[in-house]
C-alpha cells in the first residue's frame, strides 16, 4: 500500500506559480512529494535570481527548512540552507545561531535574517571551515540511503525546538533519485541563460594574438578553483586526516591516519549495500575496492586502495567512481592537488 501511494505522487510533477512581489511569479516544479521532505525546482520570476534545487520540509503549512543547490560561477555546484516561518518579525541583516543536530553530529551555524521571515546560511565557495564540513556532513546523514535519523533545529530566543522525523529507506531512495533528476534540471537551465550570450568567447585577447603560436603565457594564467578541502579531526581511534569534495548531494574523499598505510576512500548517497566498485582516474590504470557502508559515518567505504590513486590524481583530471550495478560518480581534480599534497603529508607523519 505505501509503495503504490509513493509511485502515485513520484508519478505526477507539479508545475505551480507562486506570485511575489510586482508583476513577476516564481515557477517551482516537483521531484518528489512525501512526508517529512519534498524536491522542488525554484526558478525566480524576478532578474538577478538564480533557480535551485530544494530539498524542502513539507510537514508544515506556515514554516520549512530549505536545502537548496543552486549552480554559481564557473558552473560550480553552491549550497545554502534556508529557514522561513510565517510572521516571523525578523530583523534584516541581523545573524542569529542555529543549532543543528542528529543523534550523531551536530553543530551551530550563523544564520542571517534576509527578509522578515527568513533566515539563510550560504556554504562558502572557495573554502571550507569547521561548521560548513559538519553541517555538510549532517545533512548526508539526514538524507542518506540507510538508516536516515531526524534532525533537530534549535533556535536562540524563545523560537521552541523543531523536529524533522527520519526518511524511511524508500523515502530516502526517492527523495535521492528526485534531487538527482532535479540537478540535472538545474544545469541545463544553466546552460540555457549562459548560451543566449552573443559576447562570449573561449579566447581572450591575448590569447587570440599574442599566445597565437600555441604557447601559453604562465604568468598569465590564473591558478584553478578547487572544490576539494582538506582538514584533521579527533575521532573515537584518534587523529584522522580527511580530503574529500562534493558533486550534487553526493561526497567522494578519503580518510587515513597519520603513521598508518590504510587508504580509505569513501562514497556517500551513490551506492547500496555491499558492493565493488572501480576507481579510476582519467586513461590511468583502474583500482577496484569491496566496499560497505560505515554505521560510524554512514558513507560507503572502501578500503585496498594504494597510495599512487592519490598521485594519479594529482596529475589527472577526473576521478570517476563506478559500482558494480552501474551506479556512477564522477568529480573533478581541477585544483585537487594542493590539498591531496596535504592530505599526505599528514597520513606520511610518523
Amino acid at each position: 500500500m505505501r509503495l503504490s501511494d509513493n509511485v502515485k505522487r513520484l508519478a505526477v510533477s507539479l508545475s505551480v506559480s507562486l506570485a511575489v512581489t510586482g508583476s513577476a511569479a516564481a515557477s517551482e516544479t516537483s521531484y518528489y512529494n512525501d512526508k517529512p521532505w519534498s524536491v522542488v525546482l525554484h526558478v525566480p520570476g524576478a532578474k538577478g535570481e538564480r533557480p535551485y534545487c530544494a530539498i524542502r520540509t513539507s510537514l508544515w503549512d506556515t514554516r520549512a527548512i530549505s536545502i537548496e543547490t543552486q549552480i554559481g560561477v564557473g558552473d560550480a555546484a553552491t549550497k545554502a540552507i534556508r529557514i522561513h516561518k510565517d510572521n516571523w518579525k525578523l530583523p534584516l541583516n541581523q545573524t542569529t545561531s542555529v543549532a543543528f543536530s542528529t543523534d550523531a553530529v551536530g553543530t551551530q551555524a550563523p544564520m542571517k535574517a534576509i527578509s522578515e521571515e527568513d533566515l539563510y546560511y550560504a556554504f562558502p565557495q572557495e573554502s571550507f571551515d569547521q561548521t560548513s564540513i559538519v553541517l555538510s556532513t549532517l545533512i548526508l546523514h539526514v538524507i542518506a540511503a540507510r538508516r536516515p535519523p531526524p534532525l533537530t533545529v534549535r533556535f536562540g530566543g524563545n523560537e521552541p525546538m523543531w523536529t524533522v522525523p527520519a526518511l524511511d529507506v524508500f523515502q530516502s531512495y526517492q527523495l535521492n533519485e528526485g534531487f538527482s533528476r532535479c540537478n540535472v534540471d538545474l544545469r541545463g537551465l544553466q546552460a540555457r541563460s549562459t548560451d543566449g550570450n552573443a559576447n562570449t568567447s573561449p579566447f581572450d585577447g591575448a590569447s587570440a594574438t599574442a599566445n597565437s603560436s600555441g604557447q601559453s603565457s604562465g604568468a598569465n594564467q590564473l591558478q584553478p578553483a578547487s572544490d576539494w578541502e582538506f582538514y584533521t579531526r579527533e575521532e573515537d581511534w584518534g587523529l584522522t586526516c580527511f580530503v574529500q569534495t562534493h558533486r550534487g548531494i553526493s561526497m567522494v574523499g578519503f580518510m587515513g591516519s597519520p603513521g598508518k598505510d590504510d587508504l580509505v576512500g569513501f562514497v556517500s548517497s551513490v551506492f547500496s549495500g555491499k558492493t565493488r566498485a572501480t576507481w579510476h582516474v582519467d586513461d590511468e590504470p583502474p583500482y577496484v575496492s569491496d566496499g560497505s557502508q560505515s554505521d560510524y559515518f554512514n558513507w560507503h567505504e572502501f578500503r585496498q586502495l594504494p597510495m599512487d590513486l592519490l598521485n594519479q590524481m594529482s596529475q589527472g583530471k577526473e576521478l570517476a567512481v563506478t559500482g558494480a550495478k552501474g551506479e556512477r560518480v564522477a568529480v573533478s581534480l581541477t585544483g585537487a592537488a594542493d590539498g591531496l599534497s596535504e592530505f599526505k603529508a599528514c597520513v606520511g607523519k610518523r
